[in-house]
């Protein structure tokens, strides 16, 4: 999706770290923008922001994770102009201590955001955007724990892990469509996820080790890569249609000896009398005309 001018981008999670970066790297391309965020303070600051330096910028409360939020979203965007780009970004962290001890609960809150919210968006404004029949660009924020998953919160990748499958799965269906899609997935950034996390979740606050370790990963996290950089990093691979977007090439290194695990895991058939899936009557059968496996131009 070359250009950008005019086209209106709703933007989740934008009240800061990589969701208001992006948001600032479209403003600079001269998109007009929809920013939504649970901090409605943080969110119309932001927006107020935008419209000081001359983009044409609305700020809205939005939960994520509430169906009804999104349904008032909707509207809301429909007076402000059909969306274009689609960035659904928002995310917080899991909590932290061993998968037995995990808070149903937060658990559920975890998956809403990070996993559901993508559906949400979708049912708002994917349908709406692939009836344009002109260019149009969904992007959303997964995470490279979701490919090789470090020993952090199994919430946390386990749902970034469900996000990347939500956009390979959404990459085959708009294959056919003018909607281009992107996903994210950057390493550590700068972001505001950890004090996001403590505030909003849900059940009781952690304790003890697990305390500990979420203010460890603050930390950490204080010290990764600007939210800036990694913004407009993003909104280059829409404007390129690509769609894994990664921003933190170190990882390779991890990556790479799993993939090859897996590669070396496929041997012979468990039935040598069986004569393979037949992939092709698998596509057809699902009404698609074929597996998409390559990235798009």
């Amino acid at each position: 999706m070359r250009d950008l001018k005019d086209k209106v981008a709703f933007i989740t999670g934008a009240g800061s770290g990589i969701g208001l970066a992006a948001t600032r790297a479209l403003a600079r391309r001269g998109a007009r923008l929809i920013l939504a965020d649970i901090d409605e303070a943080r969110v119309e600051a932001a927006a107020a922001e935008l419209r000081a330096f001359g983009a044409d910028a609305l700020g809205l409360r939005l939960n994520v994770a509430d169906e009804d939020d999104w349904a008032r979203a909707g509207e809301a965007a429909k007076a402000f102009g059909q969306v274009r780009v689609l960035f659904s970004n928002a995310g917080v962290g899991g909590g932290s201590g061993s998968f037995e001890t995990y808070d149903p609960e937060a658990w559920r809150w975890a998956y809403a955001v990070n996993a559901h919210a993508h559906l949400y968006a979708c049912r708002t404004f994917l349908g709406g955007m692939k009836a344009l029949e002109s260019p149009c660009h969904l992007a959303i924020t997964a995470s490279m724990v979701g490919i090789v998953p470090p020993p952090i919160s199994v919430a946390y990748i386990s749902s970034k892990f469900a996000t990347l499958g939500i956009a390979m799965a959404l990459r085959n269906e708009l294959a056919d469509t003018k909607v281009g899609i992107s996903v994210l997935c950057p390493g550590m950034a700068a972001t505001r996820i950890v004090e996001t996390t403590a505030a909003l979740r849900p059940g009781a606050s952690e304790q003890g080790a697990a305390a500990q370790t979420a203010q460890s990963m603050g930390s950490v996290l204080a010290s990764g890569m600007s939210p800036e950089r990694i913004g407009e990093h993003l909104v280059r691979a829409i404007e390129a249609n690509d769609f894994y977007v990664f921003t933190h090439p170190e990882w390779k290194r991890l990556a790479e000896p799993q993939i090859a695990e897996m590669m070396a895991a496929f041997g012979p058939s468990a039935d040598p009398d069986y004569p393979g899936d037949d992939i092709d009557g698998l596509v057809a059968a699902n009404g698609a005309r074929r597996l998409n496996v390559a990235v798009r131009g």
